[in-house]
C-alpha cells in the first residue's frame, strides 16, 4: 500500500468508497435516515472535486485501488474514510501520520476535527 496525493480521476473512486463505508460501517451506529442524509445516493460530484482541491488530500492506494482518503482544510480534517473491507489495517493511522507530518511543516500547532459516533475510539 502506498499514499499519494489526490488526483482529478479519483473523484469517483472517492465517493464510492465514502458511500460505501458511512452505508456499511457507519450505519452501525447510525439510523437509515440519518445514513441516507449523510452519504446520499447524488452526491455533488462538482463540489466534492472543489473541496478535495482546495484541502490537502492524500488517497491510499492498494493494488491500483483506493482504500482511503483523507483531506485537511488549514488546521481542519475534513473527511478521513477507509474501505469496508480495509478496516482495522493502519491505513487511517498512515494517514493521519502524513497529514500531521504536512501539518506541522505549514505551522500548523494544532488539528481538530468533528467526527462521527464510529472514528470516535480511532481519534
Amino acid at each position: 500500500m502506498y499514499i499519494r496525493n489526490y488526483q482529478k480521476n479519483d473523484l469517483k473512486s472517492i465517493i464510492f468508497l465514502f458511500r460505501e463505508t458511512v452505508h456499511s460501517i457507519n450505519s452501525k451506529d447510525y439510523t437509515q435516515e440519518q445514513v441516507k442524509i449523510w452519504a446520499p445516493e447524488n452526491i455533488d460530484e462538482k463540489s466534492w472535486h472543489l473541496s478535495l482541491l482546495s484541502h490537502y488530500t492524500l488517497v491510499a492506494i492498494d493494488k491500483e485501488k483506493i482504500v482511503g482518503f483523507v483531506d485537511l482544510d488549514e488546521n481542519y480534517v475534513d473527511r478521513l474514510y477507509v474501505a469496508k473491507d480495509y478496516q482495522r489495517q493502519k491505513i487511517a493511522t498512515r494517514l493521519m501520520d502524513k497529514i500531521e507530518n504536512y501539518a506541522k511543516k505549514q505551522g500548523q500547532i494544532s488539528l481538530y476535527s468533528h467526527v462521527s459516533i464510529t472514528a470516535k475510539n480511532f481519534f
